[in-house]
C-alpha cells in the first residue's frame, strides 16, 4: 500500500479535530459498553507518532488488528492514526489514559518522569539489539509489580525495544570518547543524556521527527539514534559519520485505554488477550532489528562512513559509564523503589 493510500485510508475526509472527537466518542465508557453488548462493531482509534509507512505499523500493528477482528468475529476493529494525527509524541501515553485514543504507541522517554524503573532497560549496553532488549524488558515487567504499576493507568498490550542507538554526526567522526567533548548531540532519553554528559557533550532533547532539520541547520552536531531511523526519517541525507557502538536501546509501549478494555465483552477480552503480550512484543523487536539492517544498508549506499567499536573499545566505554549505573540505582533507592534489585536482575538477564 502506498503512502497516499495509507493516508487516505487512515484519515479519510476527517480533519484532526474530527478524528479526536471520534476517538473520544468511541472510547467513552457508556458508548463502548452499549456497542460491545449490542453486538455492534467497536472501532479502536490506534494512535502513533511514527510516520505512516513505518514497519511497526505495516508489520506489527496492522496484522495485530486483523487478528483481533478475526478473533472477535468482527466485533472489534482498529484504525491506525499515524504521524501524530491525534497528538504529539509526548502526548501519546496521555491519549490512551484519557481515552482520546483507544490505543497508543510511543517511547517511554516521551513522558519524562512517568516510568522511572522502566528506565533500567535503557541503561548503557543493557541489550545488544531490539529482540534482546525486548526479552530483558518483558521478563522484568512480568517479575516486578513495581514496573507493571508504572503502566497501571492503562491496559498493556505489549512493551518492546527498538534497535540499538548509535552516534550520528554531520561533520566530525566519533572514534574515541573524547571526540564527543563540546559537541551538541540530540538525546531521546535520560539514558542518552547520561552518556553524553559523561563524555562532555551537551545533550539536546529533540523528538525524532525534528532531528533531520536540527542536523541540517546545525542546531545540533549529531544525534543518538538507532539505525532504523535512516530509512524511516531519512537521516542519511544529513549524516556523514556513524559510530556503531550499540550504546543502548530505547523502550516503547503499546497500551489501551482502561475503560475501552473494560467495556469489551469478557469473551472478546480473552480472545484479544491471547494476541497481546510477549509474542507480539518479540515480533515488534524483531521488526525493529530488521529495519535497522535496512538502515545500515542504506547508510552504505549513501556513502556514510561507519566506525564500529571493537569489543575492547566497547568495554572501555562501558567502564567509563559505570557512574551512570550507580547514579540510577541511587536515584531509585532514594525514591523508595527497588532499583538495586531490578538492576541486578536486568544484568543477570543480559548475561544469559
Amino acid at each position: 500500500m502506498g503512502k497516499n493510500q495509507q493516508f487516505i485510508r487512515r484519515i479519510g475526509f476527517f480533519g484532526v479535530a474530527s478524528l479526536m472527537a471520534f476517538a473520544l466518542t468511541a472510547c467513552s465508557g457508556s458508548s463502548k459498553n452499549t456497542a460491545a453488548k449490542g453486538g455492534k462493531t467497536v472501532d479502536l482509534a490506534v494512535s502513533s507518532f511514527m510516520p505512516g509507512q513505518h514497519p511497526q505499523h505495516s508489520d506489527v500493528i496492522e496484522p495485530f488488528l486483523k487478528e483481533v477482528e478475526k478473533a472477535t468475529e468482527g466485533r472489534v476493529k482498529g484504525t491506525i492514526y499515524s504521524g501524530s494525527a491525534l497528538g504529539k509524541a509526548n502526548e501519546q501515553y496521555d491519549l490512551a489514559v484519557t481515552g482520546t485514543a483507544a490505543m497508543s504507541m510511543a517511547l517511554h522517554a516521551n513522558t519524562p518522569g512517568k516510568f522511572p524503573l522502566t528506565g533500567v532497560t535503557e541503561l548503557p549496553f543493557m541489550g545488544e539489539n531490539a529482540e534482546d532488549g525486548t526479552r530483558i524488558f518483558w521478563s522484568l515487567y512480568e517479575k516486578f509489580p513495581e514496573i507493571a504499576e508504572e503502566h497501571a493507568e492503562t491496559k498493556v498490550a505489549w512493551l518492546f525495544k527498538n534497535d540499538a542507538a548509535q552516534i550520528f554526526t554531520a561533520k566530525k567522526p566519533i572514534k574515541k570518547m573524547e571526540d564527543l567533548n563540546g559537541l551538541k548531540i540530540r538525546t531521546p532519553s535520560p539514558a542518552g543524556t547520561a552518556i553524553l554528559e559523561t563524555f562532555g557533550a551537551t545533550p539536546v532533547s529533540i523528538p525524532m521527527d525534528g532531528v533531520y532539520e536540527a542536523m541540517q541547520k546545525g542546531v545540533v552536531d549529531g544525534a543518538l539514534a538507532p539505525a532504523s531511523v535512516i530509512t524511516n526519517f531519512q537521516l542519511s541525507d544529513v549524516t556523514k559519520y556513524i559510530t556503531k557502538g550499540d550504546f543502548y536501546t530505547s523502550s516503547l509501549f503499546m497500551v489501551m485505554n482502561s475503560k475501552t478494555w473494560e467495556n469489551i465483552s469478557p469473551e472478546d477480552q480473552k480472545a484479544i488477550e491471547n494476541l497481546m503480550g510477549e509474542s507480539v512484543a518479540m515480533k515488534a523487536g524483531a521488526v525493529y532489528d530488521e529495519d535497522g539492517d535496512l538502515g545500515w544498508k542504506q547508510a552504505e549506499e549513501a556513502g556514510i562512513e561507519v566506525y564500529e567499536l571493537s569489543d575492547d573499545e566497547k568495554a572501555e566505554w562501558e567502564k567509563a559509564l559505570q557512574p551512570v549505573y550507580s547514579k540510577w540505582i541511587d536515584e531509585m533507592e532514594a525514591k523508595g523503589l527497588p532499583g538495586k534489585e531490578i538492576y541486578d536482575e536486568a544484568v543477570r538477564l543480559k548475561n544469559q
